[in-house]
């Protein structure tokens, strides 16, 4: 589904970022890299070319100097005014001598475990001994060092590659680390050691380049958020070989890297979920095959005790900014009973694939669910007592679209078969639940005959299924060729023809789902579908692409499909959507329609564009808005159609 049609559900608030100058930062929270493109810096002992932004070493009894690390393009800098009126050092440099010190922890490019490193920097002895670079240990010859003494101050410069410091070629984002100094009263007896931070390996603060310093200062500090995310996950969402770190603090998500708007943006978006636990996945996957990632995260909507969970993929649009392109509920849990579907995300590029699955299920009764659909151009939850096994999703185009649909027997059986909850009399007129076609069911003949007349080609169905919708107790044939949906079998009309309708979509994609359910208690079966419709706003509303979700319902009467039922259940435009909820309630024999308000992402009552319905609109019954006055409406079955009670 192309990106740019698809509702956006992701967003409430926005933000991409450009940077500023990034003031000083708390070493003991993070510790700031200060970014060096542009300035003359010079290895000669002298720190007055040096910018601001020195953080304090603190030690045991007091403060011992104050440090710096810079970086560049290629280089990374690192400077120190100490306390130390005595160098001690051996020509080759060792662990108990004075040397000024970064310790480093690098997050792997899969972002899977991290790698701990040591850069060393140790002051010469004047005359004797020149200044070293040393990284883990071994010794880096493009590095430049230099030490200035000066009574009971050392000053110490370096400058050395960043191709010295492993794992930083690609991954220059979700560092930690800090800045110590370690003072030696002779080799191999050290007397004091200063440093910005206490903390040591993974426990050591964030070390930020120029984007996670400017994203702290504008989002993790004033929002209170802390420095470490709930959840993050790396990969190259830009596509020049750099790795990005996603993150969510809070209820935000956020971009950073050196790779990411040439490193001079980041971004955050206020998701619509409460907090951080109600993200339960966060990963990377190169779907469309381009060399740049998608964003693949799973949110919880609602309170603890009656929540549904929506898996989405987001892709990195021209202008930096995430854009929704695929959407499918997979949890729903209220206090009757839940339905959690399998998500397996497999594959790499051409390959990757999204399949989702039965699962796991507690509770509920078919004969009674009333959950709404969730509407907004979301997938729904695959449910029990549906014949879908399983839909898998793959790149087509500018989206993720259905490559595949497993039927089979329902886990769970239907309203009127083996439930225990209704009466014999209804579990034989029930009618029995939609399932894939036998070769005997497929009526080649009659098949045949609406593809010549259609001019449908070869081309497979979007949806195909089969259940008893009309006539006596043997099933039909229902599918979705492009926008008709057709019915045939050997009990309609004698096995003679076929009758079919087009449904109002723009394009076959915007039908969403396709199933059966007896709604008239008649033991036949009616056809639900969930569709999109599209439409342009008047000039005076912006002339912005509306989509309208729509619940339709068909039945086959007098030997002809017809529209029974059709209403309004969500609508967006440019990011922003309100919802509303169409329930299945038990209604004597039958089941009544019932139309209630939802919620809204991104517009208030004020700020919404459109006026309220309150009559059928273009032939669909009125969406009821959060700020509505009217009561719920309900439609019961009357003279061959759903009419309001």
């Amino acid at each position: 589904m192309p990106h740019a049609r698809l509702t956006r559900i992701l967003s409430l608030f926005a933000c991409l970022v450009a940077l500023g100058h990034a003031a000083p930062a708390h070493a003991e929270e993070y510790l700031s890299a200060e970014p060096m493109d542009g300035k003359k810096i010079r290895i000669d002992g002298m720190l007055h070319d040096w910018p601001g932004g020195f953080a304090k070493l603190k030690g045991k009894a007091k403060i011992g100097g104050e440090a710096l690390v810079g970086y560049d393009k290629e280089f990374l800098y690192l400077a120190a005014s100490v306390e130390d009126s005595k160098i001690a050092r051996t020509q080759s440099g060792g662990q108990a001598e004075d040397r000024l010190m970064l310790e480093v922890i690098v997050p792997n490019a899969t972002g899977k475990g991290s790698s701990a490193h040591t850069i060393s920097v140790y002051p010469g002895d004047p005359g004797k001994l020149p200044a070293i670079v040393k990284v883990d240990g071994k010794s880096v010859s493009q590095a430049e060092a230099v030490e200035a003494p000066s009574g009971k101050t050392l000053i110490v410069e370096a400058k050395l590659p960043w191709s010295a410091l492993p794992g930083t070629a690609k991954v220059r984002v979700g560092l930690r680390g800090r800045l110590v100094y370690q003072d030696a009263q002779s080799p191999g007896s050290v007397r004091a050691t200063y440093s910005t931070s206490t903390e040591t390996g993974t426990s050591m603060p964030p070390l930020t380049l120029e984007p996670e310093t400017g994203l702290a200062q504008a989002l993790l500090e004033p929002k209170q958020l802390g420095f470490r995310p709930a959840r993050e996950a790396f990969g190259d969402i830009a596509g020049d070989g750099q790795i990005e770190r996603v993150a969510v603090f809070g209820h935000f998500l956020t971009i950073v890297g050196s790779g990411y708007k040439d490193g001079k943006q980041f971004y955050y978006n206020e998701l619509d979920v409460g907090s951080a636990d109600r993200i339960r996945r966060l990963e990377l996957v190169d779907f469309s095959g381009d060399g740049k990632a998608e964003i693949v995260l799973q949110k919880r909507i609602g309170p603890d005790d009656s929540y549904r969970e929506v898996l989405t993929v987001l892709t990195i649009g021209s202008d930096g900014a995430p854009l929704l392109v695929f959407a499918h509920e997979v949890t729903l849990a209220t206090p009757d009973g839940s339905v959690q579907n399998d998500v397996k995300i497999s594959g790499t590029g051409a390959s990757a694939k999204i399949r989702i699955a039965q699962g796991k299920q507690a509770g509920f009764d078919p004969g009674t669910f009333q959950e709404p659909t969730i509407g907004g151009g979301i997938h729904p939850a695959l449910l029990p007592w549906e014949s879908v096994e399983s839909r898998t999703f793959q790149w087509k185009g500018a989206g993720l679209a259905q490559v595949e649909e497993k039927t089979g027997k329902p886990r769970v059986a239907p309203a009127g078969h083996s439930t225990g909850k209704t009466t014999a009399a209804v579990a034989a007129l029930a009618p029995p639940p939609p399932r894939p076609p036998t070769a005997s069911e497929m009526l080649d003949r009659v098949y045949a005959l609406y593809r010549k007349d259609r001019g449908v080609g070869a081309h497979k169905p979007r949806f195909d299924l089969v259940t008893d919708v009309v006539e006596d107790s043997r099933t039909e044939r229902v599918l979705v060729h492009d926008r008709d949906l057709v019915v045939f079998g050997p009990g309609f009309r004698e096995g003679q023809t076929y009758t079919y309708l087009t449904i109002g979509v723009k394009e076959s994609k915007d039908i969403l789902s396709v199933t059966t359910r007896d709604l008239v208690g008649d033991g036949k079966a009616v056809i639900i579908v969930h569709a999109i419709l599209r439409a342009q706003a008047s000039k005076q509303l912006g002339g912005d692409e509306v989509e309208r979700q729509a619940l339709f319902v068909y039945k086959v009467q007098d030997g002809a499909l017809a529209r029974i039922f059709a209403a309004e259940t969500g609508r967006a435009s440019k990011g922003k959507r309100v919802l509303g909820s169409a329930l299945f309630v038990p209604n004597g024999r039958g089941v009544a329609i019932e139309l209630r308000p939802l919620r809204t992402i991104g517009w208030t009552e004020q700020s919404y564009p459109f006026p309220e319905d309150t009559t059928t609109a273009g032939g669909l019954e009125p969406l009821l808005l959060p700020w509505t006055t009217m009561r719920p409406r309900r439609y019961v079955f009357r003279a061959g159609t759903f009419s309001l009670e």
